[in-house]
């Protein structure tokens, strides 16, 4: 059983959503709602290369998805290319405190920290959401990010996904987003490092959702390799 249970995942094949049942601070770079706000929602948006041409201003577009959905709230909103039902989530829990994150996972864009990609015609992504059972301060959220970006990186790494025509490790996408969700209360945690328990929660929630959703990447690649094949 979820231990998240109230705040419902519904997902189709343009959005994936996550109704919270009371409101939360969010912080993230999102494409919609990017910074630090109170939100009760979030959404994946599913779009492929066709919806995003270069003269497309990527949130004008989702917030025009918003509208047509009848979405009039303040809301956190991701975007990705790949397959929502391939969503993948982990739970993590220890001393009472409980960490849910929710990634969306796309390699087609793989780049590695520090080499300039001029442009990559391809798409894809990884979307991270990290929620925490307990409020945590502006500060613990940035360092949550911090958390969920390193764990984000070791699956990658590990995974062995290689650059384009080099030998080199990819170590993301050229467009992740990670964002992390707490509810609103008093006496936020201030500190989640990876030596407190929810630092702990907050990486091992995170790596376990990211390695699941490459593998489930991996997976549609192959297959769709075979399907070109006529097999």
């Amino acid at each position: 059983m979820s231990l998240f249970q109230e705040d419902q995942i519904g997902v189709s094949e343009t959005w994936l959503e996550l109704q919270l049942s009371k409101p939360h601070s969010s912080l993230s770079w999102a494409v919609v709602g990017g910074g630090y706000l109170t939100t009760n929602k979030v959404y994946w948006l599913k779009v492929s290369n066709a919806d995003l041409s270069p003269e497309i201003i990527p949130e004008e577009y989702y917030r025009n998805r918003l509208i047509e959905k009848g979405e009039k709230e303040e809301i956190l909103g991701f975007m990705t290319s790949a397959s929502l039902f391939d969503y993948s989530v982990s739970e993590k829990s220890m001393d009472g405190l409980h960490v849910r994150s929710i990634a969306t996972v796309g390699l087609g864009n793989a780049v590695r920290v520090g080499h300039f990609l001029k442009q990559n015609k391809k798409i894809g992504t990884i979307n991270i959401l990290v929620q925490t059972s307990e409020a945590l301060t502006f500060s613990a959220s940035i360092e949550a990010v911090s958390i969920a970006s390193e764990a984000r990186t070791l699956a990658v790494l590990e995974s062995e996904i290689r650059l384009q025509n080099e030998n080199d490790l990819a170590t993301g996408t050229g467009t992740d987003c990670i964002g992390v969700i707490s509810p609103i209360g008093p006496n936020g945690i201030d500190y989640v490092g990876k030596h407190t328990v929810f630092g702990h929660l907050i990486g091992a929630s995170s790596y376990e959702a990211v390695t699941q959703g490459i593998l489930k990447w991996k997976i549609g690649k192959n297959l769709s390799y075979l399907r070109s094949l006529h097999i």
